[in-house]
C-alpha cells in the first residue's frame, strides 16, 4: 500500500507541492533524455474513464477499447481498494486542487509495477467541475527505459508537450523557468494572472523586476538564486510588486536544475499569490494580541477580585457549584464559620444549617429560590464547626453561562447575632415592660375590688360590733366573718407575693419531673385522700427547668383538677416529644422548633372553650366563690411559668366532662432527638 499526497491551501504544503512539480518537471525532462513512457488520462466527476493514450497502454495494460467507461481504480490493488484510496484521492483533489498518489499498483495481467498517479481538478470558467486529468508514471521501469532510449524518444517528446501544456494552463500559481543567471525564459497563465505581465512582455528580463525597491538594494534576489544554486532549493515569503506598481504577499520556491554535467543549467520558480491569507493572518495576530492583552487584562482584574473576596474577614464570601457544593472560600468564611479551606471545599452547604433546617429542607428551598428568581434571601441560626450556634444572614446568587443556564451560585453570610441577640434583648426588654404594665392594671384591679372586698367586710363587721359591744349574740356571729374575711385578704397577699417571684429565678436545672410530681403529690396527699383521687402517669423525662416554679405548676394544676370536681377525681398525665409543626394552633411568634409536651387530663366541671383564653387571666373567675375557692391567681401563674420558661400552655374543656391543660417546654435538638430514639425502641 502507498501514500497519498494532498496539497493544503498554506504555505508550508503549498512549498512541498511547487517542489514536487519542480521534480516532476525535471523527472519529465530526465524521461525525454531517457525516452520515459508516462499515462495521461480524462476522467468524469465519477472518476470514470473518459480517454485513454499510449502511455496508458504501455503501463497499464489495458488497451483504449478495454479502459474507456471503466473507473479509474481498475490498476489499484484489491487490498487499496478496499480501503477507499481512489475514492479518498477523488475527495483529496477536490479540496486541494491536486492529489498524488504513489504505491505498487497492478495491470491487466495481474502483475505489479511501482506508479505515481498525479490527479488535478479541472473547472471551466464558471468554476464548474469538469472532470479530472490523471497523469500515471512507471517508475520501476526507469532504468529498462534508459536502455531503450531510441524507441521511446516519440513518446517522450508527446509526454513532454503535454507535460509543458498543463503547465502553462495552471492559473493558481506562477510557474516559470529561470536561466542560470535569473532571466524569464519561460511564462504561464497563472504568472500572468499574478504578476499582470504577458509573457511577451516578462520574457528575457531578470526575476528582481518582481521585487521591491529595497529588497533589489540589499540583493535579496540574487542571494536567492545563490542559496538555491548551492542547497538546491531556495523559499521564501515577502511583498512582491505586479506591472501596474501594486503589492502582494508572495509565496515562492526556486529549484536549481541540473545538467547531465551536475552543472546548474537554470531554475524553476514557483510563486503563489498569499495576500489574503496575509491579511487574515496579520489581522489575526493584531487580533490575538489584543485578546491576549485584554485576557492579561481581564485575569489581572479577576486576581485583584478574588484577592479581595479571600482578604474581607467581615463576610463569609464562597462559591457553590450547581449542586450546592463549596468550590470556594475566604477569610471571612473561615473566621465566621470555623472551617479551614481544605476542611470544607467539596461539601455541601447543608452542613452550616441546624438540623431542624436540614429536615425542613431549607438549603434546597433557597437553592430553589435562587434559581427561579435569580436570588434567595434569609436569616436565621446556623452552625459553626464547634457546634455554636450564630444568626446569619445569608444572599444566595445563581450564576449563569453563556447559554444562560445555571453554572454555580454566590453565597455571601454575615454574622448577625450580636444584632439578634440585643434585638430580642430589647424585644424581651418590651414584653417585660408590657407585662409590667398589664400586671400594673391588675393589680389596681385587685386593689380597687378583691382585696377592698374583704376590707370592706372587716370594715362593716367590726362596725356592727362596735354598736353591739354587750350583745354576745351578734359577737358569735360576725367575729368568725372578721376572721374569714382577714384569712382571705392573707390569701391574697400572699398569692400576689407568689406571683410577682416569678422572675426572680435565673438558672434552669436539669430535673427529673418525676421526682417533681412526687413532691406535689405529697404535698397534696390530705386532699388526694379526702377526695380519693387516682393520678396516672407514665414515667416523665428529665429536661432543663426552673424547678420550683415547675412544682407550683405542678401544684396548680393538680390542685384545680382536685377543687373543680364533682365526683371522684381521676386526672392523668402524659408526655410526649415534638416539633413545632407538630403543634396545633401555636402561637405566631413561637421562635423554638423542639418541645416537650406535658398534658393534664381531668374528669371536672370543665368550661365553654370560648373561655379557653380568659382562665388564664389574672383574678379571672369562672364560677362564683361561695360555690368554688380560690383567688384567681392560679392559672395565671401558670401561664407566667411556662412564659418563664420560653415555652406556652393551652387549655381544652367540655362542660360537665373535663378540661385538659398543655404545658409546652422548649428543648434542644438533641434531647428531642434522644427521647425520640428511646421512645421509638420501647
Amino acid at each position: 500500500m502507498g501514500t497519498i499526497n494532498t496539497k493544503q491551501d498554506n504555505t508550508g504544503a503549498f512549498q512541498d507541492e511547487t517542489a514536487g512539480q519542480a521534480n516532476e518537471e525535471l523527472l519529465f525532462q530526465k524521461m525525454v533524455e531517457e525516452q520515459e513512457t508516462c499515462a495521461l488520462i480524462f476522467l468524469d466527476k465519477e472518476g470514470i474513464i473518459k480517454s485513454w493514450n499510449k502511455g496508458a497502454g504501455i503501463i497499464k495494460g489495458y488497451s483504449k477499447a478495454e479502459a474507456i467507461g471503466k473507473h479509474f481504480d481498475l490498476n489499484f490493488l484489491p487490498e487499496d481498494r478496499e480501503v477507499n484510496i481512489p475514492a479518498n484521492l477523488l475527495k483529496a483533489c477536490l479540496q486541494d486542487g491536486k492529489a498524488v498518489y504513489e504505491g505498487w499498483c497492478m495491470r491487466k495481467d495481474d502483475s505489479k509495477y511501482w506508479g505515481r498517479i498525479s490527479l488535478k481538478a479541472l473547472y471551466n470558467e464558471q468554476e464548474q467541475l469538469l472532470g479530472f486529468s490523471e497523469l500515471a508514471q512507471d517508475l520501476g521501469r526507469e532504468k529498462a527505459a534508459a536502455e531503450r532510449r531510441g524507441p521511446a524518444a516519440a513518446a517522450l517528446v508527446e509526454s513532454g508537450e503535454m507535460y509543458q501544456g498543463m503547465i502553462a494552463e495552471v492559473q493558481d500559481y506562477a510557474i516559470l523557468r529561470l536561466d542560470a543567471n535569473g532571466v524569464v525564459k519561460s511564462w504561464n497563465l497563472g504568472a500572468e494572472k499574478i504578476k499582470g505581465y504577458k509573457a511577451e512582455e516578462i520574457l528575457g528580463k531578470h526575476f528582481s523586476i518582481f521585487y521591491e525597491a529595497s529588497d533589489q538594494a540589499n540583493g535579496l534576489p540574487q542571494r536567492l538564486i545563490e542559496h538555491a544554486r548551492q542547497t538546491g532549493s531556495a523559499k521564501h515569503e515577502g511583498w512582491r510588486v505586479r506591472k501596474d506598481g501594486s503589492r502582494f504577499w508572495g509565496s515562492i520556491v526556486i529549484t536549481a536544475m541540473h545538467g547531465g554535467d551536475g552543472a546548474v543549467i537554470g531554475f524553476t520558480k514557483v510563486t503563489r499569490d498569499l495576500t489574503e491569507k496575509k491579511l487574515i493572518d496579520d489581522e489575526l495576530k493584531r487580533s490575538s494580541e489584543e485578546l491576549k492583552n485584554s485576557i492579561s487584562e481581564l485575569r489581572k482584574s479577576e486576581e485583584r477580585y478574588h484577592k479581595m473576596v479571600q482578604e474581607v474577614q467581615d463576610y463569609a464570601i464562597i462559591m457553590l457549584d450547581e449542586q450546592g457544593n463549596v468550590i470556594s472560600w475566604n477569610v471571612g468564611a473561615e473566621r465566621i464559620k470555623g472551617y479551614e479551606a481544605s476542611e470544607i471545599i467539596g461539601v455541601n452547604f447543608r452542613i452550616f444549617y441546624p438540623p431542624g433546617d436540614k429536615e425542613a429542607g431549607l438549603p434546597e428551598k433557597l437553592i430553589q429560590i435562587a434559581v427561579e428568581t435569580g436570588r434567595a434571601t434569609h436569616e436565621g441560626w446556623r452552625v459553626r464547626k464547634d457546634g455554636s450556634r450564630f444568626w446569619g444572614s445569608i444572599t444566595i446568587t445563581a450564576l449563569h453561562g453563556g447559554d444562560n443556564s445555571i453554572i454555580g451560585f454566590s453565597k455571601v453570610t454575615r454574622d448577625l447575632t450580636e444584632r439578634k441577640l440585643a434585638e430580642d434583648k430589647m424585644k424581651d426588654y418590651v414584653m417585660q415592660l408590657e407585662n409590667k404594665n398589664w400586671e400594673l392594671e391588675q393589680f389596681a384591679y385587685v386593689a380597687s375590688h378583691d382585696m377592698q372586698e374583704p376590707l370592706r367586710k372587716i370594715q362593716t363587721f367590726t362596725d356592727i360590733i362596735q354598736s353591739n359591744p354587750n350583745n354576745q349574740a351578734i359577737l358569735d356571729k360576725y367575729f368568725p366573718k372578721i376572721n374569714t374575711s382577714a384569712k382571705r385578704m392573707s390569701m391574697l397577699i400572699k398569692s400576689i407575693l407568689d406571683y410577682s417571684r416569678l422572675d426572680k429565678v435565673k438558672h434552669k436545672v436539669h430535673t427529673d419531673l418525676n421526682m417533681v410530681l412526687e413532691s406535689v403529690r405529697f404535698d397534696l396527699e390530705l386532699l388526694i385522700q379526702e377526695r380519693q383521687a387516682i393520678i396516672l402517669h407514665k414515667p416523665l423525662p428529665a429536661i432543663d427547668v426552673y424547678p420550683d416554679q415547675v412544682s407550683q405548676l405542678f401544684t396548680n394544676i393538680l390542685g384545680n383538677a382536685l377543687k373543680y370536681c364533682e365526683g371522684q377525681p381521676v386526672v392523668k398525665i402524659a408526655s410526649r416529644f415534638l416539633t413545632k409543626e407538630d403543634i396545633k394552633n401555636p402561637p405566631v411568634d413561637l421562635e423554638h422548633e423542639y418541645f416537650l409536651e406535658l398534658s393534664f387530663q381531668d374528669n371536672g366541671i370543665g368550661f365553654e372553650q370560648q373561655y379557653a383564653e380568659v382562665i388564664f387571666a389574672i383574678f379571672q373567675r369562672l364560677h362564683t366563690r361561695d360555690k368554688y375557692e380560690g383567688t384567681g391567681i392560679g392559672l395565671a401563674m401558670c401561664k407566667r411559668i411556662m412564659k418563664n420558661h420560653s415555652g406556652f400552655m393551652q387549655a381544652t374543656g367540655e362542660p360537665g366532662k373535663g378540661a385538659c391543660f398543655y404545658t409546652y417546654f422548649p428543648v434542644s435538638y438533641p434531647v428531642y432527638s434522644m427521647n425520640q430514639e428511646a421512645a421509638a425502641t420501647r
